[in-house]
């Protein structure tokens, strides 16, 4: 019997002993699988590709994954009692259902960067919960006149949690500590902005001030007075960018909710053209290479244009809630104009969020 011949062109055939073998895959270079995976910017690619075969997992670490964009809980309550919750993603667009039984009768809100909060309103046990790694970090039992704790460092690096009334815990710890009166005594401390780097940045109620407390030892480092040219009438969100501190201030239109414009601020420390200074606010233009999500109570988080080039630096997305009884929006302010744009999503928005990660950090702690 001859060979059998497989067509190849209009006049030509191919012997199928000159066919070209079909490549291994798996016999890939590790570090070119790591290379790619890093390209991936849907998370769920991320994952199927690692679940290619043992050399391909192996060879590509979840601390590969590319960064990512906040997803934004959809405006619904009844994915919780079904065990499944909702979310939509910035960065692709998608609307993702997520098995997660544990939310079940569960108050679960954000927002804790890569985590969000799960709270029993029977037991008042609360956790730290990633609903795409099923992990949940357990905190202390919250005393009765607090609901859950709203302060959370991006990476978990400093291990503590603040709550609205500065009560705190180190990741572990199987009660809450109250800071000391005698640590900000002349001070009206209202709810923290924000923990990092072992430190907790609180506002002043009476005069504006960001109070810096050093949560490990509960001192004051010290205290940034309300910038000058700030008005009352506006809220304060404290950011981490590029390592340094930004103060955001919304500025509403008058007997509404829905913001005008926006002001920005950099916490400058030590030192100015060699002149060395209290720590304060400077006012800055611009954010060029960077743009911020303001996406809950005070919270919110910068990123890098060069990692999200569809995305406009100089930039602030944002959420609003216009009537009570509807979801959020999303909007879009330009720094450089000072013009608001509304954008369009698929559904309505809640206003709590967490960042997707597929690392896993309760190894090292009581879970």
């Amino acid at each position: 019997m001859g060979k059998r011949q497989i067509l190849y062109s209009k006049n030509k055939t191919l012997s199928v002993t000159h066919l070209p073998e079909e490549p291994d895959w798996s016999d890939l270079p590790p570090e070119l699988i790591s290379l790619i995976s890093r390209k991936l910017i849907d998370i769920f690619y991320f994952v199927r590709l690692r679940a290619i075969c043992k050399t391909w997992r192996s060879a590509v670490q979840t601390s590969d994954l590319a960064p990512q964009l906040p997803w934004i809980m959809e405006y619904s309550d009844q994915s919780f009692e079904k065990g499944y919750m909702r979310f939509y993603s910035l960065l692709t667009g998608k609307i993702h259902d997520v098995n997660f039984p544990k939310s079940i009768q569960k108050f679960i809100t954000g927002s804790a960067y890569k985590y969000l909060f799960s709270y029993d309103m029977r037991t008042r046990e609360c956790s730290l919960v990633n609903p795409l790694t099923k992990e949940e970090i357990s905190l202390p039992p919250t005393p009765a006149n607090i609901w859950f704790p709203i302060c959370v460092p991006p990476d978990l690096s400093s291990r503590y949690v603040v709550t609205t009334d500065l009560l705190f815990c180190k990741l572990g710890d199987l009660e809450w500590t109250r800071m000391q009166e005698e640590s900000s005594p002349h001070y009206r401390i209202d709810r923290p902005g924000l923990c990092y780097d072992g430190l907790c940045y609180a506002s002043d109620r009476g005069t504006g001030s960001t109070v810096v407390i050093n949560i490990a030892t509960q001192t004051v480092i010290f205290v940034v007075p309300r910038p000058k040219s700030e008005l009352r009438e506006q809220v304060a969100y404290l950011i981490v960018s590029a390592g340094e501190i930004l103060r955001v201030c919304q500025y509403n239109k008058r007997y509404r909710q829905e913001p005008s414009y926006f002001d920005i601020y950099r916490l400058q420390l030590g030192n100015r053209d060699g002149k060395v200074i209290n720590p304060c606010w400077i006012k800055i233009d611009n954010i060029s290479h960077q743009f911020l999500f303001l996406l809950h109570k005070e919270h919110g988080c910068a990123f890098r244009v060069d990692d999200f080039p569809e995305f406009i630096g100089n930039s602030i997305y944002f959420l609003i809630n216009r009537n009570i009884n509807e979801g959020y929006k999303l909007f879009r302010y330009n720094m450089k104009d000072r013009k608001i744009e509304a954008l369009q999503v698929p559904v309505e928005l809640y206003s709590s969020w967490f960042i997707p990660s597929l690392c896993k950090q309760s190894s090292n702690y009581r879970s």
